[in-house]
Parts: structure tokens; sequence; C-alpha cells
């Protein structure tokens, strides 16, 4: 197996704005037997199937929208077609959960668009089974396109539970190989009733093994959804993989990263960029070269496809007036914000926690991170903002634990570092406690603040994610359970329909210290 050779490659380093991408190239060759490929690749699309608007240092802008792609996608083909040159389109996964079209429908508009866009691979995310393993089935009987994973069993038999990879056919001696590989932090991010019927490999050697299977010199693309770290782990392992498309992290990888030969992208998120690679690969040998890279921002320059717009447009149609509905209005941004959620006390966080410990009447609530996926700007809130923040429909439920129980679930939240964005980073209401390093110091129970006694057991209230031990809190699995049958995305929006006007802060419940 041929890997590519970097050392040529001269990286240009350009600031991406609005309608520009960052790329870098290699002078070409002038080899004539080679066959020109591009691949192209978004990630971790979390349902965003619409335009969205993000804050720059200018203001507000509009980027996304799977229908601009599309464009982008079908012009790139019709230019590679004159050219001469293969096309693809792979998808490093987590295509579900973050907006409410994605929520209602389980999927079934994304996929659908992706479909109508001729997606050729995806990699399995952890998000994929957020709506149970029958829906994720659902989903990939209804895609004309594979769903790969190398790690991914059934507990039972041993089985894959999809195809480790797929191949594509260059010339009568090439493929081009796709092996797929998902984290193991999919047993922990998604409800673990949704897999208790799966096992997840460890990835490294899940993925040395389906390599090992591919004969011959062909180019073999890894299509990861793992964090970065485990990516690095097969690259070293594997020197001769062509490149890693990864997901899951939500980075986007400008400049490249590379270990040793292998180039390492992702295309960050939810739809933002698009990414491109472009490689050279023999017809006889395999020996695979890579011409340039970029990703392209999705704009609004950019003219919607109207066939995947019409897809969308159905969606949100059927969608209704509920989700328009203005419910209440915020004095303040709602701050949902990935790396302050899940790493820090944010206003929104002491919201959802105190609406829940009012409702219930425990002495605690405890909210883990992850279950809040984005901020609500100041002004009026719709039904739709609440569930953009609130994608996953979590029931509430009462707990009794010890004080040293609850110690160790806090020392479980705190484990992470800032750049791991912990989605087990827990917000907190009714306690307050203070952070050093990995530490959990100085915990008080209340409104007068009493020490938190290890003997004593507290009525906590925390959601039935976290009641079965998710995103790794396994204290709370097996223990009795008082299920409220109340919602606690709809406990929200009764609750900013009856205050009216929202106004959360930040008030020294979590402290962390030495930073």
């Amino acid at each position: 197996m041929k890997s590519i050779r970097l050392l040529t490659i001269v990286i240009v380093i350009c600031v991406v704005v609005a309608g520009f991408g960052c790329t870098a190239t290699v002078p070409p060759t002038q080899n004539q037997s080679a066959i020109k490929v591009t691949v192209l690749f978004f990630n971790d699309i979390h349902g965003h199937l619409m335009p969205f608007t993000v804050k720059t240092d200018h203001g507000k802008s509009e980027v996304g929208g799977i229908a601009r792609m599309a464009t982008l996608i079908k012009k790139i083909r019709a230019e590679n077609e004159i050219k001469g040159a293969k096309t693809f389109l792979f998808v490093a996964g987590d295509i579900l959960q973050g907006t409410p079209m994605s929520t209602v429908f389980h999927g079934e508009p994304d996929i659908q668009c992706m479909n109508s866009m001729k997606v050729d691979v995806m990699t399995v995310g952890n998000h994929e089974f957020d709506f149970g393993l029958q829906n994720f089935l659902r989903l990939k009987d209804l895609a004309t396109f594979p769903f790969i994973s190398a790690n991914i069993i059934r507990k039972k038999s041993g089985n894959r539970l999809c195809d480790p990879s797929v191949s594509f056919k260059l010339s009568e001696k090439v493929n081009l190989s796709v092996i797929g590989v998902t984290t193991k932090l999919l047993l922990w991010t998604t409800r673990p009733d949704n897999v208790s019927e799966l096992d997840v490999l460890e990835p490294v050697a899940a993925v040395k093994e389906t390599y090992r299977s591919i004969q011959g010199d062909d180019p073999v693309i890894l299509l990861s959804h793992s964090k970065h770290e485990t990516d690095l782990k097969i690259a070293l392992s594997l020197p001769n993989l062509t490149a890693i498309i990864a997901g899951h992290d939500q980075i986007l990888f400008d400049p490249i990263r590379t270990v040793g030969d292998v180039p390492v992208f992702q295309a960050f998120e939810k739809g933002k960029y698009l990414g491109r690679i472009d490689l050279e690969v023999d017809s006889i040998s395999g020996q695979t070269r890579l011409v340039s890279h970029s990703y392209k921002l999705i704009t609004k320059d950019i003219e919607p496809d109207k066939e995947i717009d019409e897809i969308v447009r159905t969606y949100y149609d059927r969608l209704g007036e509920k989700f328009k509905e203005v419910v209440g209005n915020t004095n303040v941004l709602l701050d949902g914000e990935r790396e302050r959620i899940r790493y820090e006390e944010t206003n929104l966080g002491n919201f959802v926690t105190d609406v829940m410990l009012d409702y219930t009447g425990a002495e605690i609530a405890l909210l883990n991170s992850g279950g809040l996926r984005a901020s609500i700007d100041a002004g009026p809130i719709t039904v739709e903002d609440i569930f953009k923040v609130m994608p996953f429909a979590n029931e509430i439920v009462l707990i009794d634990i010890t004080g040293g129980e609850l110690l160790q679930v806090l020392k479980r939240s705190v484990m992470g570092s800032r750049k791991d964005e912990d989605g087990g980073f827990l917000h907190v209401s009714g306690i307050r406690f203070t952070i050093k390093g990995h530490a959990v110091e100085e915990v008080n129970v209340g409104r007068d603040r009493l020490p938190l006694d290890s003997n004593k057991r507290y009525r906590v209230a925390i959601t039935d994610f976290l009641a079965s031990g998710g995103d790794g809190h396994t204290i709370f699995s097996g223990k009795t359970s008082e299920y409220t049958g109340s919602p606690l995305r709809e406990l929200i929006v009764d609750t900013i329909r009856n205050m009216g006007t929202i106004t959360a802060k930040i008030d020294g419940r979590i402290k962390r210290m030495g930073e």
C-alpha cells in the first residue's frame, strides 16, 4: 500500500471569511496514468438542514443550509465530469439531534436530503442512536448509501451492525476503500437502553483488522467518528493510510493536522463548511498523492438547490405553527455555548436546574451539560428555540442517594478539562461547591448552605438519561427511581410561558479555583 507523500506539500493558510475557503496545493505531476479523484465531506450536521445565524466580529452572519451545500456539490461534480475526475461525497457521522425538524421526524428529512445529494457513504456517529436502535435501522434502510462502522457489534451474536468498509472502483486494478469507525463514547452519550443490545469494540484494533482484510495497494481512507486522540493512534499504527476524514470533535482542521504522512481532516459542524480533498491515484500501482485540500464556508450568496430546498421546506411546513409560537422573552443571552456549558456554570444551566428543583420539590437538581445544545439570544423565545436547546425528550426522575454517593457524582462531573468538552459535566441547583483541578471541595447543600453529610440521604431530581447511567454517571444506574411523567423540555416551555420574562444569572454555585 502506497501512502501519500506530503513532503512536497506547500501549505497555504488563509483566513476563512464569508464565501472563501482555505486551500493548500502541491505542484502537478506528469503521471499520464493518474486518476483524478475529489472527495467532498462534512460531519456533525446535527439536524441543521436550514441556514442559521452565527455571531462574527462584525455582527451576525447567516451560514449553512444543506440546499446551499448541495448546489456547491453539484457544481463541483459538473466541473469534475468535464475534466474526467471522479467525485465522492462522504459523511463523518452525527446527522441527528440539534433542531426541531431532526427531533420531530427522527432524522428522516436528513436522510432524504442526503439521498438526493447522492452521498456515497456515511460512518456511524454516536448520536445516530438517540431515537433508539429500531429508528437507526429504519434510517439505515431508508438510506440509498451505506452506513459503515468497523467496531459496532451486536452483543448476542458478536456480528457487526454495519459493514466495516466499502470500496469504489477507480480502474480495472485499483479501488478506493473507505473504513468506518465510531467512538466508544456511543455507549455513554445516548440513553443506555437505546444501545443495550450493542457493544463498541476498541477502535484502533477494529480498524487495523479491517485494514488488513483489504487486498492490494489500493488507497484507503478512514472515515472516523472518534475523538482526535483516537484518530492519532490509528494513524500511528497504520502509517500508510491515505487520509483520515474525521468527525465528533466538531473542529475545523485548517491547516490540516498530520501524523507522519497521514493527513487528518475535519469540517467543523452543522454544515457550516464543505470539506474537499483532491487526489491523484495511479491507475495501475494505486500510489496516491494529495494534490490539494480546502474548506468552503456555506454562505447565503450560494443559491439553494431547488430539489433539496423543496425537501427541507416540505418537512418544515409539516412542523406547523407549534414551533413558531412565542412563549416568552429573556432579558439576557441564555448561554449554552459548548465551550462554556460543558466546563463551567452558565445562566442557562442554572435556569433549567432551578426549574427542575422548584417543580419537584427535591433538595438538589442535576443536569448533564450534554443535554443543553444551544443558546437563546436576548429577546422573544419560541418553542423552536427551546427545542434547539433541548433536542432530547428527557423525563424528570427523582432518586435518593447518600452524600457520599453525591460526592462521587460530582467527582465524575469535573473529571474533564475544558478542551474535553465533557457532556457529563453537571449543572446544579440546591448545591454549591468548589473545584480545584479535578477535586471537589467545600460542598454545601440547601439555602442554609449546610456541609454535605456523607451519610445522609438526599432527594435528587435528574433526568431519565442520567438515571440510566448516561454520560458515565454509573452511580445512578440500577437505583430505584421515581419517574414523574414530566418531560423536562415541555416543563421548560410551560415555565417560560408562565413567567413571561426570564432573567437568569450566574450566582457562584460552581466555582473553579486556580485558573
